[in-house]
């Protein structure tokens, strides 16, 4: 595999929130190999691609912990589609999306729910080399109730027993692809894309505290689509590991998350598009989500204030939502909310490889670390549109992903 140098680059450690100027960057066999500022440049004995950074910024590859990559963005009712076109298509579609997302910057993604468990199969297929994309955290199926939200997109189970079972299911599904089912998503309440009520939890938290005690036994993780107080305090009581959405916190709740470790996924734009899209959508969703932006501007910034974990998620392929990726009009919306361009960046990169587990080979430019890189011409510290208006090229383990035009 070839070698390659940025030479003279700036790099943006996300960690410490600084830029190291005019560093050197090497890149072999699909790993970060060096990085030394550029009076110490040393390429070693290999021949070496020399890219030349100057005056332009290395980043780490951006993740969005909350995809559903079977959608894309552009339907205004996906669940139907889901139903008439089955796992084939979903298939196809997430693919697409996948490959989308990665040749504009987004290198990992966490899927939380698509049908037919096609993204676990997917991910596994991109695993062995049969095809490319960004790297898929998958959930499979989620898993809801009977009454629940979006079931087009999920397994039935309503009692603890059938509850087991489920997760039992999505573990089961590592005989089959080989690829570790790390995580599972648990619809705790409705959501303002389905036409059933946010309020209540769908899910009491005997039932809720079933799913994480047996997903932790067989070392997953659960992801819980959140949005009411109820179904949100539940969930964190129960030792849910990412509250999705999570509209409605109380404060000493957040103190809870803080101590517990858990980590909030807000996907504060979705909300937002929907909010201003009267007369596109149903009106349903319009009126559901005005309520919920409201509330998320108020929950975001006491989150911070708190001191609770933050990683981004987007909800990409929602309705209205447009193509994937989504990451960086979150960001944006992140930023306005209050959080610093800084933060909004480690969000979404060390802060959700952290959360993912996979801290040791993603989310920031450190030897050892894979070579997911994005080589921008602006510095996003000072602007996040940079990801966006000044995205020269995109690095997946060291090998260059053939371009998109935004346009």
């Amino acid at each position: 595999m070839e070698k390659i140098c940025f030479s003279n680059v700036n790099v943006i450690d996300v960690k410490n929130a600084c830029i190291l100027e005019q560093y050197n960057v090497v890149i072999a066999a699909g790993k970060i190999v060096s990085v030394t500022a550029q009076n110490e440049k040393d390429t070693g004995d290999m021949s070496v691609k020399i890219i030349d950074g100057t005056g332009k910024y290395l980043c780490p590859g951006v993740m969005d912990m909350h995809v559903h990559l079977v959608w894309e963005g552009t339907l205004a009712d996906p669940l139907t589609a889901n139903r008439m076109e089955g796992p084939y298509i979903a298939m196809i579609r997430a693919l697409h999306n996948a490959q989308d997302s990665l040749r504009k910057g987004v290198t990992v993604v966490r899927d939380v729910g698509c049908n037919g468990d096609v993204t676990i199969f997917l991910a596994d297929a991109m695993r062995k080399g049969l095809t490319w994309g960004c790297d898929i955290i998958p959930c499979g199926s989620a898993i809801t109730g009977s009454c629940g939200h979006v079931p087009s997109l999920s397994r039935i189970a309503d009692t603890d027993d059938e509850l087991v079972k489920a997760v039992r299911t999505l573990k089961s599904l590592e005989n089959h692809a080989a690829i570790k089912c790390q995580w599972i998503k648990v619809m705790a309440t409705g959501g303002a894309a389905g036409p059933e009520d946010v309020g209540p939890s769908m899910y009491s938290y005997q039932n809720l505290c079933t799913v994480a005690e047996e997903a932790h036994r067989l070392h997953m993780k659960v992801s819980a689509h959140a949005l009411s107080r109820e179904g949100i305090c539940a969930c964190i009581d129960a030792g849910i590991d990412t509250i999705e959405h999570g509209a409605d916190i109380p404060e000493e709740k957040m103190d809870v998350m803080r101590e517990q470790g858990q980590t909030l996924i807000p996907t504060l734009w979705i909300y937002k598009v929907l909010a201003e899209s009267k007369g596109i959508v149903d009106d349903y969703m319009n009126q559901k989500a005005k309520k919920v932006v409201e509330q998320q501007k108020i929950t975001f910034r006491n989150a911070m204030d708190k001191g609770v974990r933050i990683a981004l998620g987007t909800d990409a392929g929602s309705p209205n939502f447009g193509p994937h990726p989504s990451v960086y009009g979150e960001m944006y919306v992140m930023n306005e909310y209050g959080m610093s361009r800084q933060e909004v960046v480690k969000a979404a990169t060390i802060t959700s490889a952290e959360v993912l587990g996979i801290a040791d080979a993603k989310g920031s430019i450190e030897v050892g670390k894979d070579g997911d890189v994005l080589l921008l011409t602006e510095n996003p510290f000072d602007t996040l549109h940079a990801f966006e208006t000044a995205l020269e090229s995109v690095y997946q383990r060291g090998k260059r992903i053939p371009a998109f035009d935004f346009q």
